[in-house]
This record gives C-alpha cells, structure tokens and sequence, in this order.
C-alpha cells in the first residue's frame, strides 16, 4: 500500500504475482488492502512526526549541552555556527540509532494488524485462508531471503515486519469465528 489522498493505491509486485497462485495473491492483496482500510499510512506518519518531534527535541537539548561544555574547545560559537555540523550529523545518527527499535516495533504492530485484516476478509473466500496466508507468508520469505526465526534482539532491533515463523503460526491459529468470537476488523 502507498500513497496518499488520491494517489492511494495497493501494489501486488511481479515477483509476487510470478510465484505464488491467485489465493495466495488474494491473501497478499487483503493484507495490503488492510493497510489501505486501517488507514496505516496516515497513522505511520503521524506516529514518526511524533517521534522525530521527541528526537528533535532532544537533539537541541543535547547540542546546547554539548556547546556548552566543549562549544569553546572545538572552535564552535554556537548552534547557528556552520562548525556545529559534524556535532549535529553525530547527534542525527545517535538519535537514529536509538530511535529504530521504537520505529520497528510500530511498523510490526502495523503488520500485524494488516495479517489480521487480510485472514478475516478472506475467510469464507478462499477455501482454507489460513493455509493460504502461511504458504504466502512462506513464499515472500523464500523471495526476500528471510530468516524464518531470527534472534530476539535482531527482531526487536531490525524487523520492521514480524519474523515470518511468528507470521505463519499466527495465519494458521487465528480463527475466532470457531470460538464464537468477533473478528477484529471484518464483520
């Protein structure tokens, strides 16, 4: 899913659509539509403005310390001053470092709920939707040569989608219509 206003628009790639068959496209296609339904892209950019203004925030408060302390020492008068550059560029990829957990673990949330749309509205269409969504989930791992199962802090440090072994366990046990449940987004 990309775009915004008009320009929305759900993409289904020509490696996926080459490798997989029209239910597991359906599948791929609910879970972006998901994203296009639940309104992810306007939520994801509210979500890192917010971040940033945080960052940012903290960036100023840390450079006017920084100046402060060592301003004189390194030849800077202030934080207008050109020579405050490299101070700034070092705080950007510190605040960057930091921030990507934070940044991850909302695109995985984000994921998540789009995995759920895509089961719910395709159930009752395909005729077992869960398997579908696993052997699809399974494909596009194969495609971006994913580790099925990587290590907690490398999932919680780098994955902005969850770990395909989460995803495919998960397509395979959501069914709450079998529990007499509400599904979250499609009734």
């Amino acid at each position: 899913m990309t775009g915004l206003g008009a320009s929305k628009r759900v993409v289904v790639w020509d490696t996926t659509i080459a490798k997989m068959t029209t239910p597991q496209i359906l599948s791929v296609f609910g879970h972006e539509m998901g994203h296009y339904v639940l309104d992810h892209v306007w939520k994801g950019m509210v979500f890192f403005a917010g971040v940033l203004l945080v960052f940012l925030y903290l960036g100023q408060r840390a450079l006017s310390r920084m100046l402060a302390r060592s301003g004189k020492q390194w030849g800077i008068r202030g934080a207008d001053d050109w020579a405050s550059l490299p101070v700034l560029l070092l705080l950007f990829s510190v605040f960057s470092f930091l921030s990507a957990p934070v940044d991850n673990a909302f695109s995985r949330y984000l994921e998540h709920q789009a995995d759920i749309y895509a089961l719910e509205v395709t159930h009752g269409i395909l005729p077992d939707a869960s398997e579908t969504a696993a052997q699809a989930f399974q494909i596009l791992g194969e495609i971006d040569l994913e580790d099925p199962a990587p290590p907690p802090f490398v999932k919680f440090w780098l994955y902005t989608h969850p770990p395909l072994n989460e995803r495919i366990v998960f397509a395979r046990t959501y069914d709450p219509w079998s529990k007499g449940e509400s599904p979250q987004f499609v009734h």
